[in-house]
This record gives structure tokens, sequence and C-alpha cells, in this order.
């Protein structure tokens, strides 16, 4: 991975665990989420029709348009869902270290790309470090704990929440043949704010009506956020494989727990701080890898 790569991948991440950690703090997770897919569209708006203009948009192009729309509309369903179960220190290390897992198998199998031993290793790292993070140790049954939590419903919508990460992770890397990153933003975000609307909007949409009231200047900084976390990301795709990009956007899991221990009042423990160590050597080992 390019060092460009790496700093457009890492300003992501912090971006990404910073407007995760807004939506955390919000009331009605549902219509924080439709609210700043809304702003981000708008912000959005004119540069990617200018990139649009640019370089065109083809049949095939707006197909991968509306199915990235979909997958990104489905996972704020599901992400707006597990934050309404579970602390922002459980859920947000769960579904971002899905991607870890899945994502370099799948290019493997699907994109035809290769990954070479340093690479490897980097990515054992970063997934024994999410696991690590969600270990509160006490004695030696906490080391399973992480697999009895299996059976909570957070828990579940996490692993959800990672699969279509996973999903959306590819589906875009293939998409950018035919799509500029702000082009393919715009369609992800226009999945958020129209996907999420009936729920919403229910009820003559007060729940929008609140969070815009209470929480007008975090819905404006996340609609700016969210989409920058994924552009920059996208623009890191262009030229560095996803399965190295991805599991190095997972060092936001060690920024969203520690923003959900030290701000939200989360339980923590030294299991976390090994964890988030471990991840943080995985990524840079990412970093190294030719």
């Amino acid at each position: 991975m390019t060092t460009a790569a790496f700093l457009l991948v890492f300003t992501s991440a912090f971006c990404h665990a910073s407007w995760n950690f807004l939506l955390k703090r919000s009331d009605h997770k549902t219509a924080f989420l439709f609210s700043l897919g809304a702003v981000s569209f708008a912000v959005f708006l004119i540069p990617a029709v200018v990139a649009t203009s640019i370089e065109g948009i083809g049949t095939r192009g707006l197909m991968f348009g509306v199915v990235t729309a979909l997958l990104h509309g489905v996972y704020g369903l599901s992400l707006s869902r597990g934050y309404q179960l579970g602390d922002l220190s459980t859920v947000y290390p769960i579904s971002r270290g899905m991607g870890p897992v899945l994502i370099p198998l799948a290019a493997v199998i699907f994109l035809g790309e290769r990954t070479s031993v340093t690479a490897g290793f980097g990515i054992a790292l970063v997934v024994l470090g999410v696991y690590a993070i969600n270990i509160e140790a006490g004695g030696l049954g906490d080391l399973v704990r992480p697999l009895r939590a299996l059976n909570r419903p957070a828990t579940r919508i996490a692993l959800l929440t990672g699969a279509l990460i996973a999903t959306y992770s590819l589906w875009d890397k293939a998409a950018l043949d035919d799509l500029s990153p702000l082009t393919l933003n715009q369609f992800a975000m226009a999945g958020h704010a129209l996907i999420l609307a009936p729920i919403a909007l229910h009820n003559g949409g007060r729940a929008v009506r609140h969070e815009w009231r209470e929480r007008r200047m975090s819905i404006l900084a996340a609609g700016v956020l969210a989409p920058l976390a994924y552009v920059l990301v996208l623009a890191a795709l262009t030229t560095s494989r996803i399965s190295y990009v991805a599991p190095t956007r997972e060092v936001g899991i060690v920024i969203g727990a520690m923003l959900g221990v030290m701000l939200l009042g989360e339980g923590y423990g030294r299991w976390r701080i090994a964890g988030a160590l471990t991840i943080l050597a995985g990524v840079f080992t990412l970093a190294l890898a030719p």
C-alpha cells in the first residue's frame, strides 16, 4: 500500500468513527441517519454532478449505482438498529471487524487478488485485535465471552452489519471501473436517505424534527464526515488492493471504542487496550506490505 493511500484510509477511519459516535448519541438512530444522508446528498450534489458530467455514466454504471444505493440503505437500517440495542464500543468493533475477515477471502476468490505473507500477517493481527477488544477479562472463562455474545441481539445485528459492509465494499470496488468516487458516494447517500425515509418519517416525521431540534450541528457535522470518510476510501481503492485498504480502515475500531469508553461512559478493560494495540500493529503491518 502506498503512503498516500495509507493516509487517505487513516483519515477516513477517523471521520467514520466520529460520525458513528454522533449517531450513537442520538435519540432516534434511524431519523438521525436519514437526516445525515439527506445532508450528505445535498452537500456533495454539485461535485458529484460535475464529476459525472466529465466522466459520463452508462447503463452499466447506473446499474452499479442503484445496487450500491440499495446495499448502503440496508446497511443503514442494520447499523441504526445495532446502536439502538448495543454500545458503540462493542457494536462498532464487531461490525467493522467483519471486513478484515470476509473481504480478503472474497477478494481472492471473486476478484483474483493475491495477498503477500506480510499482508496476511497484518490481517491476522487485525482480526485477533477485534476479538480481544470485545473481551471483558475477569478470568479464563472471559476469553470465550465474545463467542457467547453471539446470542445477544446487538451482536447478531452487528455481525449482519459487518457482512453488509464486506458486501458493499466488494461491490463498490468493482463499481469504480465505471463510476468516479464522488458519483458512487452520491448513490450511497441517496440509498441512506431513500430506504430509511419510510421509518424516519413515520408519525409525521416527529423523530426527524426532534433530532434536528436537539442535534442540528451534529447532523450537519455527520453529514459531511460520512461521505468524506467514504470518498477517501474510494479514492484509496483506485490505487490499492481492497484486501489491504479494507483492513487498514479498521483502525477506526480503536477510535470508536475509545470514543465510546471516554465520552459515552461505556465499560473498558485491559483487554480492550491490548486489542487496540494489536489492531494498530496489524494496520502498520498492512501499510508496510508490498
